[in-house]
Parts: structure tokens; C-alpha cells; sequence
């Protein structure tokens, strides 16, 4: 009767081995799919192999390249810490609502000579934060307008 027990035993064993196998692969299948980086503009133009494929390539807004259509940006250009530029061009979809000079940007679509037939655009948050005026040398200080930022303890001053 032993061991009929530890071939029971040893059966569920393996049976539990191969299932947790086969769903760890599983997991690994799906998740490997749906992970993408995304790459700087010097990074993605120092690579031609990357035309014709799906690419992510994360960058600032040049303020000055953005193209509009009735209203909405249709192009514009992103630039990295290199000062590379990567050409965007976005005619289907609505940017997001923080969109405007200097965001920084992740663009995902087609790649292109020296840019990205996206698809999709969306904000990439700021990892660097000031509690007051950001130094000069910060491209955050692109962001901050003097003349109608309130001073920090305007609230204190009013009583409120």
C-alpha cells in the first residue's frame, strides 16, 4: 500500500513540476510581448535597422517644428540629450492635453528615414522636481513663467 501512495505521491509531484512549467512559460510569452522600451533620438537614428519596424523613441518637443491641422499637431520634432532630432509625424489621433513645447514625449509607430510615422503619442512624466523656480540649467526651467507663476506662500499672505 506504500507504495501505491508514493506512486500517487510522485505522480502529483511531477504533475504540479509540469504545470507550474507550463504556466511560467505562459506568463513569460505574454508579458514578453507586451514589454517595449522605448529608445533616445540617438540611440534610434544611430540605428537604420529599426526603419520599417515598431519602434518607441522618447524625446522633448520642439516648439518651434510642431505642424497643425485645423487646430491639432499633425508633425513636430523630438530632441534627446544629444541634441539629435528625430522627425515625428502623428496625422492619426489626438495628443495629450499636457502636449506643447519641451514635454517630454514617448512616440510609438513605424520607423522611418530619420523619424516615426507614430501612432500614438503620450506624456512621459518629469523625473526631476523643484519645490520653488528650477535652476536655469534645468530643461524644467523652459516650463516656468515668472510673470504668472504666484510665489510659493501667496496663500499664507491672503489669510486663506
Amino acid at each position: 500500500m506504500s507504495q501505491l501512495m508514493a506512486s500517487r505521491r510522485a505522480r502529483l509531484v511531477i504533475l504540479l513540476i509540469v504545470a507550474t512549467g507550463a504556466i511560467t512559460i505562459l506568463a513569460a510569452q505574454a508579458a514578453g510581448s507586451s514589454i517595449s522600451y522605448y529608445l533616445e533620438p540617438h540611440e534610434y537614428l544611430a540605428d537604420r535597422t529599426l526603419e520599417g519596424t515598431r519602434v518607441r523613441v522618447a524625446g522633448r518637443v520642439d516648439g518651434d517644428s510642431v505642424q497643425e491641422v485645423a487646430g491639432r499637431p499633425v508633425a513636430f520634432d523630438i530632441f534627446g540629450d544629444h541634441d539629435d532630432r528625430v522627425s515625428v509625424r502623428f496625422e492619426n489621433g489626438v495628443v495629450p492635453n499636457l502636449f506643447g513645447p519641451y514635454a517630454m514625449v514617448v512616440v510609438e509607430g513605424t520607423g522611418v528615414p530619420g523619424g516615426v510615422d507614430a501612432d500614438s503619442v503620450i506624456i512621459k512624466h518629469e523625473d526631476e522636481f523643484f519645490s520653488d523656480t528650477p535652476p536655469t540649467d534645468s530643461i524644467s526651467s523652459h516650463f516656468v513663467d515668472e510673470t504668472t507663476t504666484p510665489p510659493a506662500d501667496s496663500e499664507s499672505e491672503s489669510g486663506e
